[in-house]
């Protein structure tokens, strides 16, 4: 089984569309905003968006409540009928209890700066957008080759 690598996501576009994302991997970056290792259930926290966490798939790990962790993971919908959110947030910041990340992969990034974090991250998808758009026009190009086979040598 090939594993799929993680899309960066805003903590806000998930929440905002968060039945989008259900069964997609993606990649995720934020303070942790809580941790229970008896239920494996983190929040993880950026700007105004808040995402539920299952954290059974990582194992063991030392956790550090305000630190900044970059998680991948697939997208689930919540089996629970509708987690809460803490209650000891901020009116602004938004969650989603319909669906939780299902982490696979975790790192601390504390150093990371956030702001150069984003822009290289919509820089990214510009660019792959504009690469995806000009391979599309040359596959739709007459007397494109593009998905055709070469002769192979011995063929007649």
């Amino acid at each position: 089984m090939e594993l799929e690598t993680g899309t960066p996501v805003f903590n806000d576009e998930l929440v905002a569309q968060p039945l989008q994302f259900i069964g997609k991997t993606v990649r995720v970056t934020g303070t942790l905003h809580s941790y229970c290792p008896v239920t494996d259930r983190a929040t993880l926290i950026e700007g105004q968006g808040l995402v539920l966490v299952d954290t059974k798939l990582l194992g063991v790990h030392q956790y550090h409540l305000g630190q900044t962790y970059q998680l991948i993971g697939m997208v689930a919908a919540t089996q629970e009928a509708s987690e809460d959110p803490p209650k000891d947030l901020l009116e602004d910041v938004r969650c989603s209890p319909d669906i939780v990340l299902q982490a696979r992969v975790v790192r601390e990034v504390d150093g990371l700066d956030m702001a150069v974090y984003k822009k290289s991250v919509v820089l990214l998808r510009a660019f792959l957008k504009e690469t995806d758009a000009k391979t599309a026009a040359v596959a739709h190009a007459p007397g494109s080759a593009v998905g055709t086979s070469l002769p192979r040598p011995g063929d007649a």
